[in-house]
């Protein structure tokens, strides 16, 4: 079924109002993020933005959702580059190349988001799942349970690391340490 031109519209408003929600946070942080500044930001009455997202909190949760779909698009594409698709441990590869890029600006954006969703730690909900289900796959990409887990939380430990400026590796360590994971994620 085609989309029609309302539909279109309001996919684009949409995605309108989630990037100014971005840019408020990036450019003054999450205690600037009011709906008020979103609609100015946006270009949108208040109503305007209250028709997409009916509260904060519903705009909050539609970020860490594109915040996941983002990420998932990254493993996806690394998975599809697999230069091995045939063996064992191709998922985990995957989700370890997909940290090849860490964009500083996203960085911005997903601190600002954890500041922001401090007001109801309900909002982490999709990415504790999303979590979950990146370890199953791991381990099913022919990983011990271990092995897997030594892998997510190093490369947790990564982003955090990047995330919160705790001394980060520089990107000549940071493509060694990749390098590393990738050997660690040869199926035992």
């Amino acid at each position: 079924m085609a989309m029609t031109k309302k539909s279109k519209t309001q996919c684009a408003t949409r995605e309108i109002i989630l990037q100014a929600a971005c840019q408020v946070i990036i450019a003054h942080g999450a205690e600037a993020m009011t709906l008020e500044a979103v609609a100015r930001e946006a270009g949108v009455s208040k109503g305007g933005l209250l028709y997409h997202f009916p509260n904060k909190e519903a705009l909050i949760a539609e970020m860490m959702n594109q915040l996941v779909e983002l990420r998932l698009s990254r493993i996806q594409q690394a998975f599809d580059q697999d230069d091995a698709p045939e063996t064992l441990g191709r998922w985990a590869r995957a989700y370890i190349r997909s940290f090849t890029d860490l964009n500083q600006e996203m960085f911005a954006l997903h601190y600002s988001l954890l500041a922001a969703i401090l007001f109801n730690p309900k909002l982490l909900a999709p990415l504790q799942q999303v979590t979950e289900d990146w370890q199953q796959q791991m381990e099913a990409s022919g990983l011990s349970p271990e092995r897997a887990t030594l892998i997510r939380l190093a490369l947790d430990g990564l982003y955090f690391a990047n995330l919160f400026r705790f001394n980060p590796p520089n990107e000549s360590l940071r493509t060694k340490m990749i390098e590393e994971l990738l050997k660690l994620a040869k199926p035992e």
